[in-house]
């Protein structure tokens, strides 16, 4: 059996300027070996640094919801009718 990466390893923060080449920063999180079909992304920040803070509380808070999907009960969906 082969074992799986921890999410946490997984996933990271990238932090850029803004595409409009405007003074704003974003952040966005990505996966590390495949792309994740969907953008997670904020941006508007002041600087490099504010962008990379809420940047990494964001994934905090995505890395605690995949936890928390992962320890629920996968439930049949005949059962919601």
């Amino acid at each position: 059996m082969a074992l799986r990466p921890s999410p946490r390893r997984s996933f990271y923060i990238a932090v850029f300027r803004s595409v409009d080449h405007s003074e704003a920063w974003c952040w966005e999180i990505r996966r590390k070996r495949k792309p994740m079909g969907v953008r997670l992304w904020q941006g508007g920040f002041r600087s490099h640094r504010a962008a990379l803070s809420a940047g990494k509380a964001a994934l905090e808070d995505f890395l605690n919801g995949l936890a928390m999907d992962a320890g629920s009960p996968v439930r049949d969906p005949a059962d919601v009718c």
